[in-house]
C-alpha cells in the first residue's frame, strides 16, 4: 500500500528545524509539542510522512508554543503566503541554522555576546578575503 504524500519541497528543512527546537526546549516528543500548540499530534505525524503540508494556523500556533517568529516559521514551513513581511529563507547549512537557533533562545547576555562572536568572524573574514591584484583594479577602473 503506497502512502499519498503532498508536493511540500521544505518538509525535511521544515522538520529538522522542528526537532531542533523541541531539542533546545528539552521537548522529546510530538505529543507534548502538540499539546503545548493546541494542536493535534496526529498533524505533526502527518507532517513528518508527508500526508499532509501545515496550515498557517498550525504554524502560528507552533510558533507562539515554541515561542520563535511567526514570520520565519511560516517560510521555513513554506505557507508564508499569508504573511506580509514573509520571505522564502536561503537553505543555510545546519551549523549556521544551529547558530541562529541558539540565538533566538539565549538570554540577552548571551545573545550580546555570540553578536560580538559574530562581528569578530565577520570582520575576520573580510581581512582575509582574496583582493583583486592592482593592475586588475586598474582595468576595473577604467
Amino acid at each position: 500500500m503506497r502512502v499519498r504524500t503532498v508536493d511540500w519541497p521544505e518538509r525535511e528543512a521544515f522538520i529538522a528545524h522542528l526537532d531542533r527546537l523541541k531539542a533546545q526546549r528539552g521537548i522529546r516528543y510530538d505529543v507534548a509539542l502538540a499539546e503545548s500548540a493546541e494542536i493535534s499530534h496526529s498533524a505533526i505525524s502527518n507532517w513528518r510522512s508527508g500526508k499532509q503540508k501545515p496550515s498557517l494556523g498550525h504554524v502560528m500556533k507552533l510558533a507562539d508554543a515554541l515561542d520563535v517568529d511567526r514570520q520565519d516559521l511560516a517560510a521555513r514551513a513554506g505557507v508564508a503566503e499569508g504573511l506580509a513581511r514573509a520571505s522564502t529563507p536561503t537553505q543555510l547549512p545546519p551549523e549556521l541554522e544551529l547558530l541562529i537557533d541558539q540565538y533566538q533562545t539565549a538570554d540577552p547576555n548571551r545573545r550580546a555576546e555570540l553578536l560580538q562572536r559574530i562581528t569578530w568572524i565577520s570582520e575576520w573574514f573580510d581581512a582575509t578575503a582574496p583582493r583583486p591584484a592592482a593592475d586588475e583594479r586598474s582595468r576595473r577602473a577604467s
